[in-house]
């Protein structure tokens, strides 16, 4: 029988430098869920706050349409324990479909068809919409379903603390993704809510990939066999953490967190989908030591198997102290092509704060390193976007134009999305370089 869960902590090197005051050492912690949904191949049934977007500029485009067109989508591909609300919002937020109506197909027909004619206004107030939702989802809320809001829009909110706030205090009882469509929302909030809650964030350029992205999550929702996975590390004496990332499914640093007295460190890594690794790379600086074998750190992966209770599975993390220079060029190549990519991500971070300050040559020359990184990766999408985003500057010197705020948030979320390597190339990877 395959196991519920493989976790691993691996190391950059096995070897590090016994006379090095500061020695940097990458440690990727990766826990991977096997089987079918719910561990055992049953399917959890789902419990959903669909949250829409109805101002005055979701016409633009046809988006309203594309959105109606996934509504419908959902409706015909839902099993009949699931639950999924639908609450439309614009300076307003109104239910239009209680979680039980989406089976019944005359209400869901009713329900789109007179989303025109609602009397919620022209503007756009996302945290009314989510409130309405996340009060929807809390009538059914369970253990054993998978609980989470889906937000879509299209326009600058009011109110982008209260939308922050609410995601982080529903982390616990559900997730949120977010779905920006166009170039006038607030990017930063959509991340912001998505990653806080562990949900996903998603950039739509084109209307038309609206019903796609709705089958995506479904999808991904239908594949989840482990719950509120947790990554919890006790780390050596001496031993300091630089830096902390998300490093999959999706890019995103998790700061630089204090160890404290217990010489411990936390990461929540929320629910994992069935064979897609959810992992932290963290940036460890280490002390001298005599030469020998030392255990660094010890990392332990805390999760639920829903109809099976928590478990917990350990990693040690060890290296091998050493006076010998020439071991140090023995990389695990696994490790660093996750430390390559993270290092994209924050090239193309900083490119685009150098950009916001005026300060374009810099940004051009951040830009010009990520993509030189990506072509050696042979991240073809990666490339294209950041070379699309560099042409835009070249040619406008700024983000304030919609040609290039649209560059900027198709390589933003390119980067930001982990590539997943092919099993033949991981497999050469995990053999060390």
């Amino acid at each position: 029988m395959a196991e519920a869960v493989t976790f691993q902590a691996l190391a950059s090197s096995e070897y590090v430098l016994s006379t090095a005051e500061n020695f940097v050492l990458y440690v990727l912690l990766e826990a991977t869920a096997g089987g079918g949904a719910g561990g055992g191949g049953s399917r959890l049934p789902l419990n959903l706050g669909i949250v829409l977007d109805r101002s005055g500029s979701m016409y633009d485009e046809r988006r309203l349409e594309f959105v109606i067109e996934a509504v419908k989508f959902l409706a015909q591909n839902v099993a009949p324990d699931d639950k999924v609300a639908v609450v439309a919002f614009a300076d307003k937020a109104q239910v239009i479909l209680q979680p039980d109506q989406i089976h019944d197909a005359a209400a869901v027909k009713r329900a789109l068809d007179d989303i025109d004619l609602l009397e919620i206004g022209g503007g756009t107030q996302m945290a009314l919409g989510m409130r309405a939702a996340i009060d929807e989802v809390k009538k059914n809320l369970a253990a054993n379903r998978l609980n989470r809001v889906l937000v879509l829009t299209d326009g600058q909110t009011y109110e982008e603390t209260a939308c922050i706030d609410l995601a982080n205090q529903n982390r616990e009882q559900m997730s949120f993704s977010a779905m920006g469509v166009g170039v006038e929302f607030n990017e930063k909030l959509l991340m912001r809510v998505a990653q806080d809650s562990h949900g996903k964030y998603h950039f739509i350029g084109d209307p038309a990939e609206i019903p796609g992205i709705f089958e995506d999550e479904l999808q991904g929702l239908r594949a989840v066999s482990v719950r509120n996975g947790r990554i919890d590390a006790t780390l050596a004496q001496g031993v300091q953490v630089r830096e902390a990332f998300r490093a999959s499914p999706e890019i995103y640093t998790l700061g630089a967190p204090l160890v404290g007295e217990d010489r411990k460190v936390s990461y929540e890594i929320g629910d994992l989908e069935a064979g897609l690794p959810g992992s932290v790379l963290l940036t460890l600086v280490l002390p001298p030591r005599k030469p020998g074998p030392v255990r660094i750190g010890q990392a332990t992966f805390h999760f639920e198997i829903p109809g099976a209770g928590e478990r917990s599975v350990n990693s040690d993390i060890t290296v091998e102290y050493t006076l010998d220079r020439t071991l140090m060029s023995k990389r695990n190549g696994r490790v660093m092509n996750m430390v390559d990519q993270v290092s994209i991500a924050k090239l193309q971070a900083r490119a685009e704060e150098e950009l916001k300050s005026g300060n374009v040559d810099r940004a051009t020359r951040l830009l010009s390193n990520a993509i030189q990184g990506s072509q050696r990766m042979g991240n073809i999408k990666a490339t294209q976007a950041l070379s699309g985003l560099m042409d835009q500057v070249k040619k406008t010197q700024t983000l304030g134009t919609r040609a290039a705020k649209t560059t900027l948030l198709q390589a933003q979320a390119v980067v930001r999305k982990t590539q997943m390597l092919d099993p033949e190339a991981l497999k050469d990877l995990q053999k060390g370089e």
